[in-house]
């Protein structure tokens, strides 16, 4: 295994630990200990996802503008910097409820924002150069997913131990940070070769195609598709955990270790998919569809189909799982519509459109969420997945066969 999918795999863990940080258990965490409301966290986590609009130019950059003599690990490493510091000023967070400490966190996860957006786009490019057939990309795309199951496991583990009032949640920003420092030391020793400006100016003059009306057609449905399943899981992630815990009664130990076990479940799941993949090629996209049904009656049968917690953990297992292969899916498809030396940037509008739909959910569920209540975001985020499900069936996967 190369150093770049060691310093993906890692990276994607270390970007999953933190998503889950900031958008469930610091909620939680503010609300529980100093009486913040999770509609205030929500607007917080979404001046961070605001970032995310740059990373078409940071995609662009990554492409034409090499930092120093490398045009994907230093942009990685930057963005490893961004989160170390968000991380060092949630370390030192005063009361959240106060002027002060809510300025802090707000900048902390602007930082976040813009950290997520280097590392990012510098992991999604780089997997687009180094996989090159499909048996590669099926295997890099694989363990991205892998990493970002660990990290998801990792941090609801930890979340056991350090959630509540009067835990010492500052250990669980401790762990992240030393991931990242791993991730970073990684990144740093991936063996890309130095490049000058002049030469890949060269390169993009040589390689870039021109791309026939139908295909363009095609890029825009696909990122219609892309945008409507995060628009749905956003709508539904701040209130949902505490929601949950409500319901269900259950104190945060408990409710975690069952997300532990879901997500335990999920890296097996995963890690066999891995291995099946070393052994002889399959069509991952084949989990997009049966994937995103999961998701549909999942977020639409939750409030009726999950009655205790033991169904819950049922659901919830079959869901992670089903979610991770279908966006292991949809990125693999993206791997083969993303043609041509400007790739980098191409991949970032579809990214674009993901974090569209993220900002959006997470400012509709802050707006409707305290009116109209849990229940009926759920229903439209059920309804919302499967929305997304008929785009790629219907429209998306036929055009998928006449791409050039």
């Amino acid at each position: 295994m190369s150093r770049a999918v060691v310093a993906v795999t890692v990276t994607k863990a270390s970007r999953a630990a933190f998503f889950v940080l900031a958008t469930a258990l610091v909620a939680y965490q503010f609300e529980t200990t100093y009486g913040l409301p999770a509609e205030s966290t929500t607007f917080l986590v979404s001046m961070g996802s605001l970032a995310g609009l740059l990373r078409p130019l940071l995609g662009y950059w990554n492409d034409v503008r090499p930092l120093g003599t490398r045009r994907r690990k230093n942009y990685m490493g930057l963005g490893n910097v961004l989160y170390l510091a968000s991380i060092s000023l949630l370390l030192c967070l005063p009361d959240p409820s106060l002027a002060a400490g809510y300025a802090t966190v707000l900048a902390a996860l602007v930082i976040y924002g813009l950290g997520e957006s280097f590392i990012d786009v510098g992991t999604d490019s780089l997997v687009l150069d180094v996989a090159t057939t499909p048996a590669e990309k099926n295997r890099v795309q694989a363990l991205a997913r892998l990493g970002a199951a660990a990290g998801t496991l990792g941090t609801y583990a930890l979340a056991m131990a350090t959630i509540g009032p009067g835990a010492p949640f500052p250990v669980l920003y401790a762990a992240l940070a030393a991931a990242i420092v791993a991730g970073t030391v990684l990144t740093l020793r991936i063996d890309e070769p130095p490049v000058t400006r002049g030469q890949v100016m060269e390169q993009v003059a040589r390689e870039r195609p021109a791309i026939p009306a139908g295909y363009k057609a095609t890029l825009w449905i696909a990122g219609i598709a892309i945008l409507l399943t995060p628009l749905a899981e956003k709508l539904v992630t701040i209130p949902l955990e505490p929601w949950l815990m409500t319901r269900y009664g259950s104190l945060p130990a408990i409710f975690y270790g069952v997300e532990l076990a879901s997500a335990g479940i999920g890296i097996v799941a995963l890690a066999i998919l891995v291995a099946a993949l070393h052994r002889r090629p399959f069509n991952v996209a084949a989990f997009i569809i049966p994937g995103g049904i999961v998701g549909a009656i999942y977020y639409a049968g939750l409030p009726w189909l999950a009655p205790d917690l033991a169904s819950y953990a049922a659901w919830n297992t079959i869901k992670a799982v089903a979610g991770a292969f279908a966006v292991l899916g949809m990125e693999r498809v993206l791997m083969d519509v993303v043609k041509g030396a400007r790739k980098g940037a191409t991949f970032q509008i579809f990214v674009l459109f993901s974090a569209a739909g993220s900002y959006g959910g997470f400012v509709l569920g802050a707006i409707i969420g305290e009116a109209v209540g849990i229940v009926p975001l759920l229903v439209a985020a059920g309804c919302i997945v499967a929305g997304a499900v008929a785009v790629y069936a219907l429209v998306l996967a036929p055009r998928l066969k006449e791409v050039p």
